[in-house]
């Protein structure tokens, strides 16, 4: 099997940069992959420093070998001694456990993740606090079969209320769906590109908020031993 991973990211309207971090952690001792979204905020307004560090400190914990649950909780202690409480992070971190066979998935987030599996689709919108604002936050955890044709779709907020300002709202398990009936070789790339997309035209070409797309699918392929990253990073000319 091959696990790929599709992002797509873009900064809401009027700013330079988009306060969403994702990171991609491998884990110790060949015990796979751990894939990281925070979006941070400080007293209500959008901040890439407050998710900067949050999924630095988790990322550097997790590769160290602590558990991702451990890993969360600490990050949340020190997000709320750092900025006393006035800062906090939307969290998700989805792990490929290879040892165990299993997708562990941790929310600390209001907002659900969507999983594709067996034809089913899954929500997972069970009650889930975002990390810093207070100590001793417990994450939402969630546990699955590594399978082929598994489909992972995490957002951030401002994806999942695109459209909301103008009397609509995104379907993200639609998307989805149709993009795997109309072509079962779609990539995780290409869904994360389509659903963001989507997004941002639901907010009428100008997005309210910045949004994240994080696609994460197994595939019963196996193409070598090579692992393979690609990076599109698009940066302003200084000559501009």
């Amino acid at each position: 099997m091959e696990i790929r991973i599709g992002i797509a990211k873009t900064a809401k309207r009027n700013a330079d940069e988009s306060a969403d971090t994702v990171l991609i952690v491998e884990r110790p001792t060949g015990g796979g992959y751990s894939v990281i979204l925070c979006n941070g905020t400080i007293n209500g307004q959008d901040s890439k420093n407050v998710s900067f560090l949050s999924g630095n400190k988790i990322s550097s914990l997790i590769s160290e070998g602590v558990r991702d649950s451990t890993a969360i909780r600490a990050t949340s202690d020190h997000l709320f001694t750092t900025y006393s409480g006035q800062a906090q992070s939307e969290l998700n971190v989805v792990s490929v456990d290879l040892i165990t066979s299993t997708i562990v998935i941790s929310r600390n987030n209001p907002h659900p993740i969507y999983c594709y599996q067996r034809g089913n689709f899954i929500e997972w919108t069970n009650d889930s606090q975002p990390i810093g604002f207070s100590k001793h936050i417990q994450p939402s955890i969630s546990e699955i079969d590594i399978e082929p044709g598994t489909i992972i779709a995490l957002v951030t907020h401002g994806v999942h209320n695109a459209g909301l300002a103008y009397g609509s709202q995104i379907d993200i398990p639609m998307l989805i769906q149709s993009m795997i009936e109309d072509d079962n070789a779609t990539s995780a790339q290409e869904i994360a590109d389509f659903i963001l997309n989507q997004a941002i035209q639901y907010d009428q070409s100008h997005p309210l908020h910045d949004m994240s797309v994080v696609i994460i699918r197994v595939l019963d392929e196996y193409s070598g031993c090579i692992r393979r990253f690609s990076y599109f990073l698009p940066i302003q000319c200084p000559l501009d």
